[in-house]
């Protein structure tokens, strides 16, 4: 079995779920990306790229729930689980009193394109979303944005950079995702990974 995992905060998470499964491997030492074990291969790959693998060529994978939000892969989503978790949500400058709903013809810099356009367009507002792909808190400081969507957890870096969070537009936590070919043509072994991880889960994981 092929697994995709995420590189990043997700990683080490993901490999303690793998082995309380019984799925046990050590990651690389060195920059490989492939880690074989027992008959499973896992692979590496940067969040973004953890749907692209699994559609592709992986029968499972990790990956946070902001990343098939906004990409929205053709894959199968059967668990939801119990790490990962966090939000993203739309934050100004400090200070400042304006409301989403006052932000029509804003400057919105962001990654998540689709997640932001999405929430604007439901609040039947007109944006103009700036796309970077890092550092996003720079923005408005920077006077490149009015505002930003991204993706936070305790809040410190937006507070050390001058904003101020004043909407969660969705939560975010990891989830387990199935190459939707494999989930037919490896049914039982699926199936099996998922019931030990949701046995995993309801033990406290």
């Amino acid at each position: 079995m092929r697994i995709a995992l995420p590189k990043g905060r997700l990683f080490e998470p993901s490999m303690r779920l793998l082995k309380d499964i019984g799925i046990s491997a050590d990651a690389p030492e060195n920059r490989s990306l492939i880690i074989r074990s027992n008959g499973y291969e896992i692979m590496l790959a940067k969040p973004s790229d953890v749907p692209v693998y699994v559609t592709n060529a992986a029968d499972i994978g990790i990956v946070g729930s902001d990343i098939t939000e906004e990409s929205q892969p053709d894959v199968f989503i059967p668990l939801r689980l119990n790490f990962g978790n966090c939000r993203i949500s739309l934050a100004v400058p400090s200070g400042s009193d304006i409301r989403p709903e006052d932000m029509d013809g804003f400057r919105i810099a962001t990654k998540y394109r689709n997640i932001t356009k999405k929430y604007f367009d439901s609040l039947g507002l007109d944006v103009r979303i700036i796309p970077l792909s890092g550092s996003i808190e720079l923005a408005p400081s920077l006077g490149i944005a009015d505002a930003i969507v991204d993706i936070v957890d305790t809040g410190t870096t937006l507070r050390e950079n001058g904003l101020s969070e004043i909407h969660k537009i969705i939560d975010v936590y990891a989830q387990l995702i199935v190459n939707r070919i494999s989930q037919k043509s490896k049914f039982e072994e699926i199936n099996n990974v998922v019931t030990r991880m949701e046995n995993v889960i309801e033990n406290g994981y």
